[in-house]
């Protein structure tokens, strides 16, 4: 069956419409969990995300740059290493057929994460830069699950279904003490964004988008005309350990305050800044399949024009029970329904013709806690505990998408931390997160048959710290 233009246009809508949804979904789920529950540094590690009022070392250039000057000495360098293990699990209800996250292809599962800050202390100053995997992972589910199936005429596709996601944060940050009592800093971030998608749209999602008036642009009109259309599938996948395919940058930041008023208490209170970050851009291929699996590729340009990561507030308090005893508690709430509430996907098909869809990922503002402790039991060993609690699901269960998974709600955590010497630390911590099953009842634009998602994540990490 030779493609004729007609269907190579339809062909990029509908694979645009579904590049649209995974990506937005994929990227905001990575940064809201990774980026702001876990933590970066042992400190902040092993409080679940918290400590915002902690002294954090150098890594305090990412949540409160204000305590960069709580460092230990003058200068401060730290470094961590983490390897995500996500556990993510999509059963279609109805049939009971599963699929549970692989380690195929480059890079996809586990996720490797290196970290690197430094910060330095100059009388009532300090400065603090780094490179920061502020979120990232991703999902790969091969080519051989009903997620590359179509609902309407059954078609097994035998495309790959995958996503990845990653956000890289260079801060610089500056801090300074006008006074014993308060501690004041500032971060301007350069941000580096980069995503993989591929993934699969039944005709009947294609349909309601275009009803609902969620897909315009010249291609739209095409779509009623395409016989015996069974859906469509994109792939913007650059299978590479480090380079995705759609990618962008810009800028971020964040301010800090921290209030001592008793030597064994700190109160701070931080502002996330809204991300802004230029288009996401890549090449990618768009694929229409009809209900005798024809499959018609079309080469083209996307991108993402509105995604960004949300603004936040932040509170925070730390306080000393004893010499040897420390505890936190910080209340985090990040606008996530302002940025994600919708995420705009554009297509520029090389043959011609344009598309332009809003897809409903359904993101919702969340608010989390998190409480640790810290207990210096011997000279040189030092444990902390933390556990971290979302009081919303980040995603309205309508909006869910397999292609990305559901935001795991709850974290335990813990790091132990040895004193080689006098200058050096090194660090060993795990994470463990999971959340109820969120259930999408199907029918919709986001999947047709009634899902179920389950999210456990298992997630070592290696810390190694310097002071001179």
């Amino acid at each position: 069956m030779r493609p004729i233009p007609l269907i190579r246009r339809a062909a990029v809508s509908f694979r645009l419409i579904a590049a649209a949804a995974l990506l937005g979904g994929a990227w905001a789920a990575q940064a809201a969990e990774l980026a702001r529950v876990e933590g970066f540094g042992p400190a902040s590690r092993g409080f679940a995300g918290g400590g915002v009022a902690h002294a954090t070392g150098a890594a305090a250039s990412l949540l409160n740059p204000a305590e960069l000057l709580s460092i230990d000495g003058d200068h401060a360098f730290q470094f961590q290493f983490t390897e995500i293990q996500a556990r993510i699990e999509v059963i279609n209800t109805a049939t009971g057929e599963g699929i549970r996250n692989q380690g195929l292809g480059a890079n996809r599962g586990p996720y490797d994460l290196p970290e690197i800050a430094f910060a330095l202390r100059r009388g009532n100053w300090a400065f603090g830069t780094g490179l920061i995997a502020a979120g990232g992972f991703g999902i790969e589910f091969g080519r051989d699950s009903f997620l590359s199936r179509t609902t309407t005429n059954n078609v097994a596709t035998g495309l790959r279904i995958s996503s990845r996601v990653g956000l890289l944060r260079v801060p610089f940050a500056v801090a300074w003490r006008p006074h014993p009592q308060w501690r004041v800093g500032a971060s301007l971030d350069y941000v580096n964004g980069s995503a993989n998608l591929a993934s699969l749209l039944d005709v009947q999602q294609i349909g309601g988008l275009i009803q609902s008036g969620r897909a315009t642009g010249s291609l739209v009109p095409v779509l009623a005309g395409i016989p015996n259309l069974s859906g469509a599938h994109f792939d913007f996948v650059r299978n590479n350990y480090l380079a995705s395919e759609l990618a962008t940058q810009g800028i971020g930041g964040r301010i800090g305050v921290t209030w001592q008023p008793l030597p064994s208490t700190s109160v701070a209170i931080g502002y996330e800044f809204r991300t802004r970050l230029g288009n996401y851009k890549g090449r990618g291929t768009v694929t229409a399949i009809d209900g005798s699996n024809n499959q018609i590729a079309l080469a083209g340009r996307g991108q993402l024009p509105e995604l960004q990561f949300p603004d936040g507030w932040l509170i925070g308090v730390s306080h000393q029970l004893a010499p040897t005893f420390s505890v936190i508690a910080d209340l985090r709430h990040m606008f996530w329904s302002q940025s994600l509430g919708n995420t705009v996907v554009t297509f520029a098909a090389d043959s011609g013709g344009d598309l332009r869809v809003s897809l409903p990922t359904g993101f919702r503002d969340i608010t989390t806690l998190a409480v640790g402790a810290e207990w210096q039991f011997r000279p040189a060993w030092t444990l902390r505990v933390g556990g971290s609690h979302a009081f919303q699901q980040l995603q309205d269960s309508s909006a869910l998408n397999a292609v990305f998974s559901t935001t795991t709600r709850n974290h335990l955590t813990s790091t132990l931390v040895w004193r080689l010497a006098q200058a050096h630390d090194l660090g060993l911590g795990l994470s463990y997160g999971f959340t109820p099953a969120v259930r999408n009842p199907g029918g919709n634009v986001n999947s047709v048959p009634a899902i179920e998602v389950r999210n456990r994540q298992i997630n070592p990490s290696l810390s190694y710290g310097y002071r001179f």
